[in-house]
């Protein structure tokens, strides 16, 4: 007997209704061979003193239905139900079907099952553009918010997929993260505080913010229009100074385990992902990967390719987590991003350890110009 009984009660009624068995003796021996070795022990034992031949099919049923209840509180069920939210591996029909799942031991009335449904399925989405447009439809049925979801979320997926990307991208270490805006914007003009276009600037909260290029206040430095203030420090010595790229490079490489699989990463405090290379994907087995839902570019702003996204088990010092990682291409170098350096705790290295890495003087930069003024 399974852990979900009910599934396996429907699947044995299924059976002897195919094999047109209707004789009650035929019957209860056939669901006592059917049993595994601890249902059975089971039976046994809510049977005795008598033997389970003893007993009509129907009573073995009700009594295996008496031992393998719990009890549930509707009151309590509901609220682990509307708290339910999809997982990051999860797709949309599968998170439907753990609602439907969830939803047998709250006993909602028919008349607000299908609300309810809906509520929590529209409250848990994962991916924030896919629930606000849902909160604009109206939504009859489960099924049909099921299906304009799928939708709504393959146009997003699709729409990323053709955007057309610049052919180089600059050995810049940096990544940004952004995430995907829906394809119809609420507002036509984007707001002069800070550049978005999906609400007016009365709404903006980088409304009473202060610019920290003009020093005025109304808006930020990326939408600034006036040219850039001169820095006050002195440089007496310094003019313009042009730093071609330098080949003879020491980053800082972590090794990591992942999937218990030993990994060498380059730490990059300004990348906030974590990335592998194809390469790196392959010796895993090539697990299957989720679609990446937000899009990323270099620090010069070219977008980055990726190939999709997955929950792993990381393993590095004895610190255990399972962390989201995405996969790049094969020429890519393996970045250990701030999302991972805050789960694994390297901000927390002594201060001597992290001053190992410095010394004084003119460092680099990897870039392949920089000019200082």
């Amino acid at each position: 007997m399974p852990v979900n009984r009910n599934d396996w009660e429907i699947l044995f009624d299924t059976y002897i209704d195919v094999e047109c068995i209707t004789d009650d003796k035929k019957k209860r021996n056939l669901l006592i061979t059917a049993l595994g070795v601890q249902p059975f022990k089971t039976l046994i034992s809510v049977c005795k003193p008598k033997k389970p031949t003893e007993y009509t099919y129907e009573e073995i049923i009700r009594k295996l239905r008496t031992n393998y209840a719990r009890v549930t509180f509707s009151s309590t069920e509901r609220i682990k139900f509307f708290a339910t939210h999809q997982e990051s591996s999860q797709i949309l029909t599968d998170f439907a079907n753990s609602l439907r799942d969830k939803a047998v031991t709250c006993k909602f009335p028919n008349s607000f099952y299908e609300d309810a449904l809906i509520t929590a399925f529209v409250g848990g989405l994962k991916t924030e553009n896919v629930r606000k447009h849902l909160m604009q439809q109206n939504l009859e049925t489960f099924e049909q918010t099921i299906n304009t979801a799928r939708i709504f979320e393959s146009v997003l997926i699709q729409g990323a997929n053709d955007k057309n990307y610049l052919s180089e991208e600059f050995p810049v270490m940096k990544i940004q993260e952004s995430h995907k805006q829906s394809s119809e914007s609420h507002y036509k003009s984007a707001c002069s505080s800070c550049g978005s276009t999906d609400h007016p600037r009365s709404k903006c909260r980088f409304l009473n913010v202060t610019c920290h290029k003009c020093n005025k206040q109304g808006h930020i430095a990326k939408v600034c229009r006036s040219r850039a203030v001169p820095n006050e420090s002195n440089v007496n010595t310094i003019c313009s100074v042009t730093v071609e790229q330098i080949s003879d490079e020491h980053p800082i490489r972590i090794p990591i385990q992942i999937d218990d699989l030993n990994v060498t990463f380059e730490l990059d405090t300004g990348s906030p992902i974590t990335i592998i290379n194809e390469r790196i994907w392959n010796d895993m087995g090539k697990p299957n990967l989720q679609p990446v839902k937000t899009t990323h570019c270099s620090y010069s702003g070219h977008s980055t390719d990726l190939k999709g996204e997955k929950m792993v088990n990381v393993n590095y010092n004895g610190r255990i987590a399972r962390l989201r990682l995405l996969v790049g291409d094969s020429n890519r170098i393996n970045i250990l991003g701030r999302n991972w350096i805050d789960a694994l705790h390297f901000n927390k290295v002594p201060l001597d350890q992290l001053m190992n890495h410095y010394k004084e003087g003119l460092g680099c930069v990897k870039m392949k110009t920089m000019h200082l003024h």
